[in-house]
């Protein structure tokens, strides 16, 4: 198993986007604007943050990734317009009746989503602004993996002369609050993930944590 730049390896993060979109699991249905909402979830990242980027590759295929932003106004710019642009091609499809009553529905919990997402961060302390997103396949989804993307994250944020980064998980019951703790990180919001708790059909809890890195040293993982 290694871990290397991502640059270069776009369309297999893409593809993993895709396998693990629902809780580790393809979307059980054919999304409507799939690719606009392709680029509001990875565009930023695939472009102007493509050097802090890494993949984990087993035996020549890409298991993971690991996506990092430090330039918090960058991405909140790309988002807002990416927002917009989807908003609009939904709209559309809609009006069309180009759009199926799954995609409907997920536009709306995402729209619920994008409201709680609002809210948690103002439970961020006032000097953290960067963040990570990981993501490992489901079918290697082990500790390794996910320590060697978690080392990267950790990597990037000394590189930027950062002392923390957040990232959100996505946890149904509460061992997974107690294990999050483990690595390193505090909890700092907890809310109702109302997509993912519509697609499991169980609820499913967004967790916000905040990492703090030693500049000076290796933290202990």
């Amino acid at each position: 198993m290694n871990i290397l730049p991502a640059k270069g390896s776009e369309n297999s993060i893409r593809a993993l986007f895709w396998e693990t979109l629902s809780i580790g699991n393809p979307l059980p249905f054919s999304l409507s604007c799939a690719r606009r909402y392709e680029e509001l979830g990875l565009g930023w990242y695939l472009s102007h943050g493509i050097d802090d980027a890494a993949v984990v590759e087993r035996d020549g295929t890409v298991i993971g990734y690991g996506l990092f932003c430090a330039d918090a106004q960058s991405f909140r710019k790309h988002q807002n317009r990416q927002m917009l642009l989807l908003a609009i091609e939904v709209l559309f499809a809609f009006f069309t009746f180009r759009t199926n009553v799954e995609s409907r529905r997920f536009y709306w919990f995402r729209i619920c989503d994008s409201l709680t997402i609002f809210r948690s961060r103002n439970t961020l302390p006032n000097d953290v602004h960067a963040h990570a997103h990981l993501n490992v396949n489901r079918a290697n989804h082990d500790a390794f993996a996910a320590r060697m993307l978690r080392g990267h994250s950790d990597a990037m944020c000394r590189r930027h002369g950062l002392n923390a980064y957040f990232g959100e998980m996505n946890a149904v019951g509460g061992k997974r609050v107690l294990s999050l703790r483990r690595v390193g990180g505090d909890v700092v919001n907890e809310s109702r993930n109302f997509t993912f708790s519509w697609l499991a059909g169980a609820q499913v809890r967004r967790l916000t944590l905040v990492r703090t890195v030693d500049n000076q040293r290796e933290m202990a993982a």
